[in-house]
């Protein structure tokens, strides 16, 4: 059995560690967000691997790591794809930037889950170590996609038969809502189990409404928010000086929907649908200069995180009415930043 410890990668074969990164977090890209096949799935480092002793002592002050934090641990790891972990992907992002900050987090978060997955693996008997070659299958040779076409529908019947929904599996879509008057686009990811999808087809096939359509208030009341919670944030922080602050500015922003479902109220159909969001974002600041003579202009960049519901209700007594959007609650909010640096400098 392995300790926590020895969980890490390693020379060799890293199956094992790589299909439970993957399903730990939930089968995307961590930098994307895309979702990637198991076969196209890599380890990333969060910090990079070939830091040299001097920049990642730097790196472990500036994030405030633990001295004894290990490069190979699962904290420092993620899933990723080709592109995200390749050149002009995620290495033309500054090491110490927030986003690394709020990465590692999110890893820290699920080092245990990862560990218990690899540990139970060890654990396990010579059906884990079948179905990890399954999943390991290149299925872009025909041959491997006809054994896969012959004999996976067997497996799937025995989850069925299991029953408590062991043969849901979730789908992946992607979306782009507009949300100003100058057209600009929000993606979308979505994944959706079996109940969504079921959701998504009421809304589509007896509302006459497509879901893009739908998430489209919702998501502009979203932004709205976290943009208002970015602005707050700084002014809160800086009662001493008072600090005024700009609409922030995305460098980029992911929405993931993740669960979508309604439910019979009387007369009224409310849908709900639920996800999380994270974004890197840019905001201008003025506040009085330290002489108290004048203003001094700042930016700050900040990235934020956190889970989001939304819903919309249907009157079925006045089906033309169309649907009535609720309201929007952001859920587990967090703000990452570092501090305030005078405009125009590095």
């Amino acid at each position: 059995m392995r300790s926590g410890n020895s969980v890490r990668y390693g020379e060799g074969d890293n199956a094992v560690l790589r299909m439970a990164l993957w399903q730990v977090w939930k089968l995307k890209c961590y930098w994307c967000r895309e979702p990637v096949k198991f076969a196209d799935c890599q380890i990333d480092h969060i910090i990079p691997k070939d830091v040299t002793d001097d920049e990642l002592s730097n790196l472990k002050r500036h994030f405030g790591l633990p001295g004894s934090f290990d490069l190979h641990d699962p904290h420092n790891l993620a899933p990723s794809c080709a592109s995200c972990n390749g050149p002009g992907g995620k290495g033309s992002t500054t090491y110490d930037a927030p986003v690394y900050l709020s990465q590692l987090d999110k890893a820290a978060r699920r080092r245990s889950a990862v560990v218990a997955r690899v540990q139970a693996f060890g654990r396990s008997g010579k059906v884990a170590e079948h179905l990890l070659q399954v999943v390991k299958a290149d299925l872009s040779r025909a041959d491997a996609r006809q054994e896969f076409l012959d004999h996976a529908p067997a497996v799937v019947q025995i989850l069925s038969m299991i029953g408590d929904g062991r043969a849901d599996y979730r789908s992946f879509n992607r979306l782009e809502v507009e949300v100003d008057e100058f057209g600009s686009e929000q993606g979308i990811i979505v994944s959706l189990d079996e109940r969504g999808r079921t959701t998504a087809a009421l809304l589509e096939e007896v509302c006459a409404v497509e879901l893009g359509s739908v998430l489209r208030e919702p998501v502009v009341r979203l932004l709205r928010q976290v943009r208002t919670r970015v602005v707050e944030h700084f002014e809160y922080l800086h009662l001493d000086n008072p600090i005024s602050a700009g609409s922030p500015v995305s460098d980029w922003f992911v929405i993931e929907l993740e669960s979508l479902d309604f439910h019979r109220d009387g007369q009224r159909i409310e849908f709900t649908a639920g996800g999380v969001f994270e974004g890197s974002l840019w905001v201008s600041l003025t506040r009085g200069d330290s002489r108290g003579d004048g203003l001094e202009d700042l930016q700050a960049d900040v990235v934020v995180d956190g889970a989001f519901s939304a819903s919309v209700s249907w009157d079925l007594t006045s089906a033309l009415s169309g649907l009535e959007t609720g309201d929007c609650v952001i859920d587990g909010w967090r703000v990452d930043d570092l501090g305030l640096v005078l405009a125009g400098w590095g």
